[in-house]
């Protein structure tokens, strides 16, 4: 059976929402991290104080290799301007001790978008933007104008393929699980006095769900990402020059347990400190980019 309708996968990124996030960089754990992305938005799995955990595993076609965790939890529900949001902590890193820490305020209203896979950053309301000297967390606020049309995101959804149910091997033993392939290839387009360069993402990943992880409703993800670079003159047909392939990285993602019990030293510290919040401008951080996924 095959669609290419969403399915309940964590999706447009499975893991990292930062710029500097993909494996061809430095290790993620030196960046603050949301999963967001993450989150089954097709229908709410899960309650305040759930978790789940996942090994990442990284490498790349110039010998980069690492290996770090990372765990999404939800750790609290608060009213936000009218609407009801939910707490999403994020740590990754070699370890709880030795990782970076982020806090999302995220809206319920996220789960009545049908394009919640590539629109779901349009629900998040406050973002953990540092800490004063005091380690006293500092949150940004994103608001949504009421003036400009959303922009349209669905290009970036890709090409998706349901295919047959398969048992996936993790720790917590083995779990059948829906397999989905996705196929998204996106260039970024720049015009110089004599060329146009096109810079391509070209990504081919599987994803086993199932609704028995939490949160995330993904078992294990592989996922494999090449960098090209297509350039030609001005009046030469694009199809006059290759594309060339400049960088692949290769990630696998796998869980390795999950429960329930969560809490947050990060909220708790916040509220106690009266919440603070930085304005930002109306839908900063609401960008068009290419949506990241599981543990980048």
């Amino acid at each position: 059976m095959k669609s290419n309708r969403p399915v309940a996968l964590p999706r447009p990124a499975f893991f990292l929402l930062v710029a500097t996030l993909f494996f061809l960089v430095a290790p993620a754990s030196q960046a603050r991290v949301s999963a967001v992305g993450t989150l089954d938005f097709s229908k709410k799995n899960f309650k305040v104080g759930d978790w789940v955990r996942y090994r990442v595993d990284l490498s790349n076609d110039r010998g980069y290799e690492d290996m770090t965790y990372q765990e999404v939890r939800i750790v609290g529900e608060d009213t936000y301007r009218g609407e009801k949001c939910f707490w999403l902590e994020t740590w990754h890193g070699r370890d709880s001790k030795k990782a970076s820490y982020d806090l999302t305020l995220v809206s319920y209203d996220a789960f009545k978008d049908p394009d919640w896979d590539v629109r779901y950053k349009l629900y998040v309301r406050l973002v953990m933007f540092g800490s004063d000297d005091q380690g006293i967390p500092e949150m940004l606020e994103l608001r949504r104008s009421g003036v400009n049309p959303d922009p349209d995101m669905t290009p970036l959804r890709g090409k998706r393929d349901t295919l047959d149910a398969e048992s996936v091997p993790t720790a917590k033993g083995l779990l059948d699980a829906r397999l989905v392939q996705l196929h998204r290839k996106i260039q970024n387009s720049r015009q110089t006095a004599d060329s146009t360069v096109n810079r391509i993402s070209d990504v081919v990943r599987r994803t086993w769900v199932t609704r028995k992880v939490p949160l995330t409703s993904t078992v294990k993800e592989e996922e494999v990402n090449k960098s090209l670079i297509h350039s030609y003159a001005v009046g030469q047909p694009s199809t006059s020059a290759p594309e060339i392939l400049i960088a692949t990285g290769f990630r696998t993602v796998t869980v390795v347990d999950w429960g329930t019990g969560a809490t947050s030293e990060l909220l708790t510290t916040w509220r106690k400190n009266g919440g603070f919040m930085r304005p930002s401008r109306e839908g900063a951080g609401m960008g068009t980019e290419a949506p990241t996924d599981m543990p980048r």
